[in-house]
């Protein structure tokens, strides 16, 4: 039966004992509010310089074909910013110049009809694979594409046509969305994972620590000599987790919600001006509740996996597999800015909490969908909680003799299952 009075001063002991350790106060208080928005700053940073360096330089470009009925266009080319017409001996050596890196593109200039001056077919070769390549076919279709337009307009005065009368068709475009949605949209694609990735780093060296490092220091068996029930120690220890895990994820919401424009600012350039980022304050409690229940769900999955680890280092690598999962998997479906919470994937671990978490910072509610992933949510961490509890029950698990894993001990304990005898009751 589990004792809150003795459950509390397990939790407190090990807050204390936390306090005391240079590294776990470092990855749930310090890295959170610095280490990771000074990282993405490098990051982004470097970033816009290697941007800016690749597309201010001068493309190397050849001009062949009939160059003098397409002069125009070719004295165009010319003068065009950070362009340079080189030669070459022949095609091929162009071709060949072009995959080894030593020309951006080839520019062939192949006349269509001969009674008019300006009919020229342009065609451009180059290797997608090289950004200077890329950029530089960019800059010319850019060229071509204003002496196209500046011909039809003159052509269009000659026969005494306005544009309107030859354009046919007119695109405008018009974004409805305000600086306010564009901020969020950007926070809803960054915040989540990272505030994620920072909640299971806060959670998992507290986790191991409890359990593998208590085991490794000799102190395990002590803890489990308490005049107390064993499932209070292990409530104890595993809300003292929860609340390290709960801490690292909060204070990484706070930091990258006020530092993001700062953050953004070396990527986006002048663009940051026309973005704003602000989260509703509607937000912060359903936001709350998602990051406890998925500090809930990490540290008793961290506690069950690090159970069955007789070292720190042991358990390091029993979770480490597991921790890139948790990491990898929503980091990639929240790639996708059109993903929304679908009844679906509101049953599926830690993908269902992003989502929530991403669509509550543009302010759209889904209930009934949101409703359902906190349901499911609490019941994944009953689940894991009820397999936590059952191995208090085992002394060679407690104390780590057990030879094999979690997923032998599920097999053929909890579940009780015998390869050779098949199920017993």
């Amino acid at each position: 039966m589990l004792n809150l009075t003795d459950t509390g001063l397990v939790f407190l002991r090990e807050l204390r004992g936390a306090l005391r350790e240079r590294s776990i106060v470092i990855n749930v208080v310090l890295v959170p509010l610095f280490m990771y928005p000074v990282l993405l700053w490098l990051a982004y940073t470097g970033l816009s310089f290697v941007i800016g360096q690749t597309e201010n330089f001068t493309a190397r470009v050849m001009i062949a074909g009939d160059v003098d009925k397409g002069a125009a266009l070719v004295r165009e080319i010319e003068a065009a910013d950070r362009m340079e017409r080189v030669t070459a001996a022949d095609l091929e050596a162009a071709g060949d110049a072009i995959r080894d890196g030593r020309l951006d593109l080839l520019v062939e200039l192949v006349p269509r009809d001969r009674g008019n001056a300006d009919d020229v077919e342009v065609r451009m070769t180059g290797d997608s694979s090289k950004d200077r390549s890329r950029i530089a076919m960019s800059r010319v279709e850019d060229v071509v594409n204003r002496h196209r337009t500046a011909y039809l307009e003159r052509a269009g005065r000659e026969r005494g046509l306005s544009g309107p009368a030859y354009q046919m068709i007119w695109i405008e475009r018009e974004n409805v969305s305000s600086s306010r949605d564009m901020g969020r949209f950007i926070l809803g694609m960054a915040v989540p994972i990272l505030v994620i990735i920072m909640l299971i780093v806060g959670g998992m060296y507290p986790a191991l620590d409890a359990t593998a490092g208590e085991r490794e220091r000799s102190t395990w068996e002590t803890t489990l000599t308490a005049a107390t029930d064993r499932v209070n120690v292990l409530a104890g220890k595993y809300l003292y987790v929860a609340a390290l895990s709960t801490t690292a994820g909060m204070l990484n919401f706070l930091a990258m919600s006020l530092s993001m424009r700062t953050l953004m600012a070396p990527l986006l350039g002048d663009r940051i001006q026309d973005l704003s980022f602000t989260i509703p304050w509607s937000a912060v409690p359903l936001i709350f509740v998602v990051i406890v229940l998925l500090a809930l769900f990490v540290s008793a999955f961290l506690m069950v996996v690090a159970s069955f680890a007789r070292t720190f280092k042991d358990a390091q690598s029993l979770a480490g597999p597991f921790v890139t999962v948790m990491i990898l998997v929503p980091a990639v479906f929240m790639q996708f800015p059109g993903l929304e919470l679908t009844t679906w994937l509101a049953c599926v671990p830690i993908i269902n909490v992003c989502l929530v978490f991403r669509e509550a910072i543009g302010g759209v509610y889904h209930w009934p969908q949101i409703g359902l992933t906190l349901v499911m949510e609490g019941l994944y961490i009953w689940i894991i909680l009820r397999i936590a509890a059952a191995i208090t029950r085992y002394e060679d698990i407690m104390t780590g003799s057990y030879e094999g894993g979690l997923g032998g001990f599920l097999k053929h304990r909890l579940l009780r299952r015998n390869p050779s005898r098949g199920w017993q009751p």
